[in-house]
């Protein structure tokens, strides 16, 4: 039989032990709500750039000069079915862009720190060329 120290002890234990599980559910809760916020925050951002290089499956561009200091660089972003290919409000094809195009591109989230910087969530891109033929 427990005496009575023991058992102070040992609700005492319990007790901790009950406060440390809350306090780590009270913290996850909001860091998950803090990440939640923060995903749906995102701006989107518009940048002109000129089309380097172009494959089925990338498009890789070079910022240009009238752009933020942040857009002058190399960029890279996958070629994706959801994103809108658009010339003068003319849906296009992501086939008739060609190297030396001039494109505005529209994204939402975060720039990858690699070079060429990758972007993954382009919502627009618009061929800013004054002719096309499609």
């Amino acid at each position: 039989m427990m005496n009575g120290k023991t058992m102070r002890y040992a609700g005492t234990a319990v007790l901790m032990i009950f406060i440390a599980v809350g306090a780590y559910l009270i913290g996850y809760k909001t860091a998950y709500d803090r990440m939640e916020r923060a995903a749906v925050s995102y701006e989107t951002e518009t940048f002109y750039a000129a089309i380097t290089d172009i494959t089925d499956s990338s498009i890789t561009v070079q910022g240009m000069e009238i752009n933020d200091i942040n857009f002058r660089g190399r960029f890279t972003f996958p070629v994706m079915e959801e994103t809108s290919y658009l010339w003068r409000g003319t849906r296009i094809s992501p086939k008739d862009l060609e190297e030396g195009d001039n494109i505005s591109i529209t994204f939402t989230g975060l720039v990858q720190e690699t070079s060429p910087a990758g972007i993954q969530e382009v919502l627009k891109v618009q061929l800013l060329d004054d002719d096309f033929e499609g």
